[in-house]
């Protein structure tokens, strides 16, 4: 999976022994964000249809055919979140991060859930962010199973984007940047209960 890594020195860094300060995950619902989209994509589909194209510094550009074949080959309708569904993936995504200090699991300074997308700001990990993920995608992809009345849809896309932030500069601005899709939407910056205050004084990666 790619990534990017923000908020590094150009050169003489060394990723193994530089621990990140914290992490910017976004997944996306299934068949809303296809390979091809003109918003750019980070699906690794790409990879079946073709080279991935860089202009102007962005990653992915806008492809007309890769997104058609991309539609083609869906197995099930694209999945819109409903409200209530949006309601219950916050509840489950609070299970999986910190409510109290001295607990083991990390720090969530960040997120919105969005009908087609999910942005989540979290601190040092102390497992790998694979397996983190893809844990709260299951757990969450089960709750809108539940509620869901007609055969069982995917609620997800498979993969995620990940931003690796290595120092507070870039920490800041990430939370800044989730908390206005919030505030778009008309709700607070940190609607979510489980969301902590991101203290740049303080926050180092773990030992």
């Amino acid at each position: 999976m790619r990534y990017l890594a923000a908020g590094l020195p150009a050169v003489g860094w060394d990723r193994d022994n530089m621990p990140a300060l914290g992490f910017h995950i976004i997944w996306t619902t299934y068949g809303t964000w296809l390979p091809g989209d003109n918003r750019g994509h980070w699906s690794p589909l790409f990879d079946m249809y073709g080279q991935v194209l860089k202009s102007g510094g962005q990653l992915n550009m806008a492809d007309a055919t890769t997104r058609s074949r991309s539609h083609a080959i869906m197995n099930e309708s694209a999945k819109q979140l409903t409200d209530e569904e949006q309601q219950h993936i916050a509840s489950e995504m609070g299970n999986h991060v910190s409510q109290s200090p001295g607990d083991k699991r990390p720090a969530a300074w960040a997120a919105t859930i969005e009908s087609h997308h999910v942005h989540l700001l979290i601190g040092p990990l102390n497992e790998d962010i694979a397996t983190f993920t893809g844990r709260i995608k299951g757990r969450t992809s089960s709750v809108v199973s539940h509620l869901q009345n007609t055969e069982k849809h995917r609620t997800w896309t498979a993969g995620y984007w990940k931003v690796f932030l290595f120092n507070r500069d870039a920490v800041k601005a990430v939370k800044r940047y989730i908390e206005n899709h919030n505030l778009r939407r008309g709700l607070s910056a940190s609607p979510y209960s489980w969301l902590q205050p991101w203290d740049d004084t303080t926050s180092s990666p773990p030992q």
